[in-house]
C-alpha cells in the first residue's frame, strides 16, 4: 500500500503461489464490513465487486474470524479501519491501517484482492491422452454442466488452440480473448476479468481465437487461474497434452487443480499414455480417466482393471455432435441425451472429495 496510514506497524509477509490452498473455506466470509454510514457501504461494496468478494454487513465484533475486517472509523470523514486476521500473518501485514475514501480506493482494492486470494474453487483439470481424444470438447461440457447450479470458469490453456467459443456459441459474444490480455499487467483483478469475459448464462470463458492463444511461457496462465478460481465456486482448465511432464511450462497450470479428467479412446496407445499420465500426476490430486467412445459400466470397469485405475467412467460418443455444432445446438444444450447423463456422472466423479 501506499498512502494509507499505518497505525500499528507490520510487514508484508509473501503470499502463497501456484496452487497453494489457504485456509479459507469457500462458504467462510473472506472479508467482513461493520459500518452505518451509505457512503461506506457504497464505496466498499463497489471495490469488494472489482475484487471478485463479497463482503457482508455485521455487527460489531461478529466478524472477527474473518480474513480481513474492515470497521467504520468514526467522523466527519469516510474512513475505514482494516485488520487482517492473525492467522494469516505469514502471508499479510500485521496490526491494522487506516484508510480514508475514495481517496484511497487503490489500497483498499489492493486488501480485498489479498483476502480474495486467500480463497479458492475446486480447480478440475481436463488432459487429452493422444491427439483427438475430446479433450475441448469434455472440458466445455463439463464446465456448462457445473455452471447450471453455480457460477463456473473456463479457460483455454492449449498455446495452439484455435479457441472454444464456436461449441459454446459465443464465437460473435462480447469479451475478452487471451489476445486482448498484456502479459505483463501484472496481478489480474478477479471481479474486473470476470465482467469482461464473453459469458453463457453463468459461464464465463477465457479462450483463443484468431489472434492467438494462451502464452506458453510467463504467468499469464497462473494469473487468469488465481483470478476466476477466487469468483467461481468450480474452475475447469482445457489444458495442452504435455501439461503431465516435467520440466514443461505449463505442468504449472496442471499443480493447480484439485482433480484431473484425464481422456483416452480405449486403444492400445490410449491405455498405455493414459498409464503414463496417471503415474506422473501429483499423489494429492484426484484422477478420473474418462474413456471416449466406451458404451457402458461394465466395459469401463474392465479398463480400469486394465489400467489399474479404479475410477474410470464411460463417455458415449453422441453420434450427430458434428450435425448439432453445424446447427447452432451448442455443447451442453442436450440435457437428457446418454452422453449428457455421462458428463454428469464424470463431473461428480472430479468433485468428489476435491
Amino acid at each position: 500500500m501506499t498512502n494509507a496510514q499505518r497505525t500499528e506497524p507490520g510487514e508484508h509477509g509473501k503470499r502463497g503461489g501456484g496452487g497453494q490452498r489457504h485456509a479459507s473455506n469457500w462458504e467462510d466470509d473472506v472479508a467482513t464490513l461493520e459500518a452505518h454510514s451509505d457512503a461506506v457501504i457504497r464505496e466498499v461494496q463497489r471495490l469488494a465487486s472489482l475484487a471478485g468478494i463479497s463482503v457482508p454487513r455485521v455487527r460489531a465484533g461478529a466478524g472477527a474470524q474473518a480474513v480481513l475486517q474492515l470497521v467504520e472509523e468514526p467522523g466527519s470523514d469516510v474512513r475505514v479501519r482494516a485488520r487482517f486476521h492473525p492467522a494469516y500473518a505469514t502471508y499479510f501485514a500485521a496490526g491494522s491501517v487506516l484508510i480514508t475514501l475514495p481517496e484511497q480506493a487503490a489500497d483498499l482494492l489492493e486488501l480485498l484482492v489479498a483476502a480474495g486470494s486467500t480463497r479458492r474453487g475446486t480447480i478440475i483439470g481436463v488432459l487429452g491422452a493422444h491427439g483427438g481424444a475430446g479433450a475441448s470438447m469434455l472440458a466445455s461440457w463439463l464446465a456448462r454442466h457445473l455452471g447450471r447450479e453455480d457460477g463456473t470458469g473456463l479457460i483455454d490453456l492449449d498455446p495452439l488452440s484455435l479457441g472454444l467459443a464456436d461449441d459454446l456459441g459465443l464465437t460473435d459474444a462480447a469479451g475478452l480473448r487471451w489476445a486482448d490480455l498484456n502479459e505483463d499487467a501484472g496481478v489480474l483483478v478477479p471481479g474486473r476479468l470476470n465482467a469482461a469475459l464473453p459469458h453463457l448464462g453463468d459461464l464465463r470463458l477465457l479462450s483463443a481465437d484468431e489472434r492467438g492463444a494462451v502464452p506458453p511461457g510467463g504467468e499469464s496462465g497462473e494469473r487468469s487461474i488465481s483470478a476466476l478460481s477466487q469468483i467461481h465456486k468450480t474452475t475447469v482448465l482445457d489444458l495442452p497434452r504435455e501439461a503431465w511432464r516435467d520440466r514443461v511450462m505449463s505442468r504449472a497450470w496442471l499443480e493447480w487443480c484439485d482433480a484431473v479428467a484425464v481422456i483416452t479412446h480405449p486403444t492400445s496407445r490410449g491405455l498405455e499414455q493414459t498409464r503414463r499420465i496417471l503415474s506422473a500426476l501429483p499423489s494429492r490430486q484426484r484422477a478420473v480417466v474418462v474413456a471416449n467412445g466406451v458404451n457402458g459400466k461394465s466395459e469401463a470397469a474392465a479398463l480400469a482393471l486394465e489400467l489399474g485405475h479404479r475410477d474410470v467412467q464411460p463417455l458415449h460418443r453422441l453420434r450427430n455432435l458434428q450435425q448439432d455444432l453445424a446447427h447452432g445446438v451448442r455443447l451442453g444444450d442436450r440435457k437428457r441425451c446418454i452422453t449428457a447423463r455421462d458428463i454428469g456422472r464424470i463431473a461428480d466423479a472430479c468433485q468428489d472429495g476435491a
